[in-house]
């Protein structure tokens, strides 16, 4: 079921604007009657657009379609799903929910899947396979627990359980970016002062020292040669950087690329320590999640799996379901096969399945890792930012050390 988009005049001629989501384009012409409003314009989200001048009949102008972006941010999905769970907490039914929802939805491609989701739910269909229609918006833990929630008669719940989860993601990553920025921001500002140095300071006060007949100092050539390169062939430069991030860029993508960044997430220091404690605590905090939703433990273990990210973390996954599903091995028991799980967890998860408290054991070990995420996140920048300024010091006390050694020498000549 398509939006549309109108523009339409009151009788006392003020322009008002919104969005309808409607089988056709007389339905909105209808609805529009119905307030008292005089369409000039309507057109869909699919860039099919309507005018209607006054005194003439409607012309249908028909551009090409194109199809939906590929996915939404985790914001516009949270948002969405906090909306819709407290809404069906309210008893509103699906079709008006969704009429509720949409037009506050700010991404134009959201808005019209949602439309289409909402259109083939009052047709009779699930809300569940609705949403399995856009993979690239809805992931396969979604919708697994949509479809729980439908058949328990929980849905409100469920989408309570979802929005908390995507909420809990969403303040890791901020988290995660937010420790980033002050050193990102030191990193690029000094870069900036070096360069501006080099291309514009150095290349001034350097001329004063090429009259001189005595051989300069070493630092002090090379500072020059550098400052001589970065100016006259500024240009090279910026083709080779170019070419290095591309090349970077697109052996990442391979599947070789992608294989050697798994294996650096897992084994270089400190960095290893702290993936790995956030893929520990977003598949903890998914299977707790689906468990409690009513989802059976195969279906959780093999839709967890995939939030991890990490090619060589999943294969170890894929051997832990054979042993849970298949032998028959305790969940606890096979995860201390694993050794990227730490030792707390795994008796965490023991005390769960003695207790029958697994799910919710396993969201409380993802908040402790979280928090845990946090602290180690910290302590990460607390040393970076040293480290950074005692790179960028260096820079800057070797283009000193450069300038000031030929001074030094024309001083003691002087004397």
């Amino acid at each position: 079921m398509p939006i549309y988009n109108y523009q339409a005049f009151d009788g006392e001629g003020t322009l008002h604007k919104g969005t309808k989501d409607a089988a056709t384009e007389s339905e909105v012409r209808q609805y529009l009657r119905s307030k008292d409003l005089f369409p000039k314009e309507i057109r869909t989200s699919h860039f099919t657009r309507v005018k209607l001048p006054r005194g003439e009949k409607s012309t249908k102008i028909k551009l090409p379609e194109f199809s939906f972006r590929k996915g939404v941010s985790g914001k516009a999905l949270t948002q969405f799903t906090r909306q819709l769970e407290v809404l069906l907490d309210a008893t509103i039914p699906y079709d008006k929910a969704f009429q509720l929802i949409i037009p506050q939805t700010e991404d134009s491609g959201f808005q019209s899947i949602l439309s289409d989701v909402r259109g083939r739910v009052v047709e009779g269909g699930s809300l569940a396979g609705a949403m399995g229609r856009y993979p690239h918006v809805f992931p396969t833990m979604y919708v697994s627990m949509v479809r729980s929630g439908e058949n328990a008669g929980n849905l409100g719940l469920i989408m309570r359980r979802l929005a908390d989860y995507y909420e809990a993601q969403e303040r890791m990553l901020s988290k995660l970016k937010g420790a980033l920025i002050y050193p990102a921001f030191m990193m690029i500002f000094g870069l900036g002062v070096v360069i501006f140095m080099v291309t514009t300071i150095v290349p001034k006060i350097t001329r004063i020292f090429e009259s001189q007949e005595e051989a300069l100092p070493l630092p002090t050539r090379i500072l020059m040669g550098v400052s001589d390169f970065v100016v006259d062939h500024w240009f090279l430069l910026l083709l080779l950087i170019s070419g290095i991030v591309v090349g970077i860029s697109s052996f990442l993508r391979s599947k070789r690329g992608r294989e050697w960044k798994d294996m650096i997430e897992l084994k270089l220091p400190l960095l290893s320590r702290l993936r790995i404690k956030v893929m520990v605590a977003r598949y903890c905090q998914t299977l707790g999640t689906l468990l409690k939703s009513g989802v059976d433990l195969k279906t959780a273990l093999e839709i967890s799996k995939h939030v991890v990210g990490n090619k060589i973390f999943i294969s170890k996954l894929d051997q832990l379901i054979i042993d849970v599903n298949n032998k028959g091995v305790p969940l606890s028991a096979a995860m201390a096969r694993i050794d990227y799980f730490p030792e707390y967890v795994r008796h965490v998860v023991s005390i769960g399945e003695e207790a029958a408290r697994v799910d919710e054991l396993l969201e409380k070990v993802a908040d402790r890792m979280q928090e845990e995420v946090s602290t180690l996140l910290e302590a990460l920048t607390t040393l970076l930012q040293p480290a950074l300024i005692m790179v960028l010091g260096g820079a800057v006390g070797f283009i000193a050390l450069a300038v000031l050694l030929p001074m030094l020498n024309m001083s003691q000549i002087l004397q």
